[in-house]
């Protein structure tokens, strides 16, 4: 090989170098800009936990943990204890419709007086058909039904007010899901924190 031509060699091994050297360069550049765009998320995300906490009036424990206020706290106490009401309502509602609720019918009063509705119950034991009833007491059809409806709570009336009661158990359901993801939350938050610092510390590193 002659000198010119390992001139030559060298001289294509060099720009081969420099052109490696370029795009490391600008892979190195491409980093450093995701590094930074990642630190300003991080502080982003920071920004937006520290608004959650000042929003929320949340306390920090002596073992530096973040929980909630004691609004918070009270506010699902008095849940819990609205919940251990119903359930204790519940656990009465067979004798409680067995006495007062059958003496106090919901909906429109009927046209028929408390000695008629007697008879159409004894007479309905006793195994008369509802049309005999109708034409022993002078009573409607309709107003016979409904008497014997409303002893059994199957009336319209005492269907519809059954049916808002079930209501509240979609929204109880509702409460106890974002009650579990209150409890969760000030976890998340300590950890996204710690995870940003530490981020925030490795990036600086890099740059």
């Amino acid at each position: 090989m002659t000198p010119q031509d390992r001139i030559a060699e060298l001289e294509d091994a060099l720009k081969e170098t420099e052109r490696r050297l370029q795009e490391l360069k600008a892979e190195l550049d491409k980093a450093h800009d995701l590094v930074r765009r990642q630190d300003e998320h991080a502080r982003a995300c920071a920004e937006m936990i520290e608004a959650w906490k000042a929003a929320f009036e949340m306390k920090l424990r002596d073992d530096g943990v973040w929980v909630w206020n004691e609004s918070v706290v009270a506010g699902e106490r008095w849940h819990d204890r609205y919940v251990d009401l119903v359930h204790k309502w519940n656990r009465n509602v067979a004798d409680f419709n067995s006495t007062m609720v059958r003496r106090r019918n919901v909906g429109r009063p009927l046209a028929a007086t408390d000695a008629q509705r007697q008879t159409v119950i004894k007479l309905r034991t006793a195994g008369k058909s509802l049309r005999a009833i109708a034409k022993q007491t002078s009573l409607g059809l309709t107003t016979v039904r409904t008497i014997l409806d409303q002893r059994d709570r199957r009336d319209r009336s005492s269907v519809k007010h059954l049916e808002l009661i079930r209501q509240d158990m979609v929204e109880e359901r509702t409460w106890q899901s974002q009650k579990r993801g209150r409890r969760r939350l000030p976890r998340r938050i300590n950890a996204v924190r710690q995870q940003g610092g530490e981020l925030r510390k490795e990036a600086k590193g890099l740059k």
